[in-house]
């Protein structure tokens, strides 16, 4: 592939919510282009994105594809993120790398949720935006109702530069509203063939001129000036103007189309390549080095930082990593030095995949981005620099997974193929985690939702030959006392040799809660010889691990070791560990024994319309709400403190309850005694599994 220079280059982020025609959008580009010789489809598995074979029998996108698109002269990285909730990670790297994003809306179902979702991460991270809505040859296509819920939804400054010509079965072009041409769209989709506008949209095209007009003269003083004096811009002054002010995210131009004919495609690229921001015209990403902030510059002729924002796995190329180059040039068959891993890097052969085909790359100047094959220590967020340098880019904040359930094989002794499987798994996607509960010795797996983890379950299929069984987690209850009671443990052996005794009493009391265990040691008189009292506690803390109810460990009680009785020859250290256990035992029969069950905090963040429906949801949980705070922007956050159990579906609650428009986040708090119905069930659900 032609090497271009860093202000030749154009990163963009593709996104918008699930079936909005991103992934038609970029293939139509790739087919004007020159690319491919014809333009595949989705539902037949055939576009250069979605070459995965979960996206092709699932007929989404999963995974965060590179298309390069030359045109004019200009090199536009296109990365086509997914719009499913699901894969938001996906998109916090894309928008990571990316220097803009083109925001893909449906003429149809206007803005949906996952569309407002990735507005706001674009705009917390300051990309500038330019919006497409798509699909105007479809059914109950409505530019202006599409067009009014923009402005309402994301600002007066998104701005129209384009009107459509007709819409859906009749929709044939636009008209441009900078140089006031109708563009009309060919059946061989050749270039658009310009025309004067049609008579009966001669009059709102000129209203909505002036918006354009204005939005232009606003971009600078100079043109302000002008604008006011005459009352009118050149329609070189006007594209000057709105390049300025979209670069720098003062305006967001919007422009329509139908991406599955083809239709609005050229200007759409025309305008990407004229007024999307080159890589060193936006701030570049906070980094460090040594410990110490790094004013990282984006320029060819600076030291060599690279930032991996996302690993797969390709059937055919095996482990591919996507590169940023954000300082330096990076060059294929060299050299360079894992920051974060402090190991050093071989880099093989540079490429963009285009579908299954590889298109070398000799080197990658500051603001491209390529991709690398089997590198042998970089996982996604790690960086590459010079081996003398050791800078690192702060990577972007990824949302915490929202839904965690077991995982185990079906098969017996494939836990380590299961575990293999799932640790690559994380090193490619920050949103995916999997652990070892160390107390239910269950494998658990967290995800954004039930489709992110079903794909991770299906790869471990396909890749690791695993079959495995998901399920709800176990929870890890506690039992405790509630109130103080005695006991009497005697431990007496007598065969044929050496004997064994040992006799203790010990008073068994509850403490704070969380407070833990506690032992004291009251003996008087040596009725129980100092060398046996660690022997008691041994034995006492050997109980403790699992309680009489359910077998959960016993918190918050403390242990007192008051009198007892020793065997000058037959006394041994393990006697009174064993009359220990059965002192403890006996006392906490008498003493009420209950059980504990782990509360969460919970923040639900939700636009404001939910806020009654979450803490009524909440509280029939069983969960208490501590408050609200308004985040802004239609937003707040609800906290409240919820019993762990009545938490592991709420993911799917959530996103049905607000349309998919709520996150949350959990932290264990503390553990408070169960309702005894409730207890009930986990203690006759724990004798049914020791059965």
């Amino acid at each position: 592939m032609k090497a271009y220079e860093t202000d030749k280059i154009r990163n963009i982020a593709v996104i918008g919510h699930g079936g909005a025609g991103k992934t038609t959008l970029v293939e139509a580009m790739m087919y004007q282009a020159g690319v491919i010789g014809r333009m595949g489809r989705v539902d037949a598995g055939t576009t250069l994105s979605d070459t995965d074979v979960d996206e092709v029998h699932r007929q989404i996108s999963i995974s965060t594809s590179l298309l390069p698109v030359q045109f004019q002269g200009h090199k536009l990285n296109m990365l086509d993120t997914p719009g499913f909730a699901d894969f938001v990670g996906e998109v916090v790297s894309a928008l990571f790398a990316a220097d803009s994003a083109l925001v893909v809306i449906d003429a149809v179902n206007g803005i949906e949720v996952q569309t407002e979702r990735y507005w706001r991460m674009a705009n917390d991270g300051g990309k500038p935006r330019i919006i497409y809505i798509n699909k105007m040859d479809k059914e109950h296509a409505d530019f202006d109702s599409v067009l009014n819920a923009v402005k309402q939804r994301f600002g007066a400054n998104a701005v129209a530069l384009q009107l459509p010509i007709g819409a859906q079965a009749s929709f044939r072009g636009v008209v441009d509203l900078v140089h006031m041409k109708a563009l009309i769209e060919t059946e061989d989709n050749a270039a658009p063939k310009v025309e004067e506008i049609p008579a009966d949209l001669q009059e709102r095209a000129a209203a909505m001129r002036e918006a354009v007009i204005e939005a232009a003269a606003e971009a600078n003083d100079e043109l302000m000036m002008k604008y006011l004096e005459e009352g009118e811009l050149s329609d070189e002054e006007i594209v000057m103007g709105l390049q300025d002010a979209t670069r720098t995210g003062r305006i967001f131009p919007v422009l329509t189309g139908a991406a599955f004919k083809n239709f609005g495609t050229v200007p759409l690229l025309e305008m990407l390549t004229a007024s999307a921001p080159a890589p060193d015209q936006v701030p570049a990403p906070s980094a460090m080095k040594n410990d110490q902030e790094y004013d990282l510059a984006i320029k060819s002729s600076g030291p060599l930082v690279v930032y991996a924002f996302k690993t797969t796995a390709d059937p055919f190329a095996g482990r591919i990593t996507f590169l940023k180059v954000y300082s330096g040039v990076m060059h294929s068959g060299s050299e360079a030095y894992n920051t974060n891993k402090s190991a050093k890097e071989r880099i093989g052969n540079l490429f963009v995949l285009l579908g299954k085909q590889q298109e070398p790359v000799d080197s990658a100047p500051a603001g491209d981005i390529v991709q690398v094959a089997k590198l042998h220590a970089t996982s996604t967020t790690d960086t590459l620099s010079a081996g003398n340098e050791r800078i690192t880019i702060v990577p972007p904040t990824y949302p915490e997974p929202m839904l965690n359930l077991s995982i185990a094989p079906q098969n017996k002794g494939e836990e380590d193929k299961l575990a293999q499987g799932m640790h690559r798994f994380e090193e490619e996607d920050p949103t995916l985690r999997f652990e070892q509960d160390p107390e239910t010795h269950e494998a658990l797996v967290a995800g954004m939702g039930e489709l992110h983890i079903e794909v991770a379950r299906d790869r471990l299929k396909r890749k690791f030959n695993v079959d495995t069984v998901l399920g709800s987690p176990r929870v890890a209850y506690r039992e405790t006392v509630r109130m103080a009671a005695e006991g009497h443990g005697r431990h007496k052996k007598q065969t044929g040799g050496a004997g064994q005794f040992g006799d203790v009493k010990l008073r068994l009391e509850p403490v704070e809660r969380g407070a833990g265990f506690e032992f004291v040691d009251a003996v008087v008189g040596g009725v129980v010889p100092r060398q046996f009292i660690p022997s008691v506690e041994k034995g006492v803390r050997d109980t403790l691990k699992r309680g009489p109810l359910a077998g959960y460990p016993v918190v918050d009680v403390r242990v007192t070791l008051f009198d007892g009785q020793y065997h000058p020859v037959d006394s041994k250290d393990v006697a009174f560990q064993s009359a220990g256990r059965l002192g403890f035992i006996d006392a906490m029969e008498k003493a009420q024994p209950v059980l504990l069950e782990p509360y969460v905090n919970v923040e639900v963040t939700v636009p404001n319309e939910y806020i009654g429906d979450i803490i009524g949801g909440i509280s029939s949980k069983r969960g208490r709400v501590l408050g609200s705070d308004s985040l802004g922007g239609g937003t707040s956050v609800v906290r409240a403190q919820v019993p762990q159990a009545e938490m592991f579906q709420y993911s799917n609650e959530l996103r049905a309850l607000t349309q998919g428009r709520g996150s949350f986040t959990l932290s264990l708090s503390h553990y408070e005694e169960m309702p005894p119905n409730e207890a009930e069930a986990v203690i006759a659900e724990a004798k049914k599994r020791e059965d």
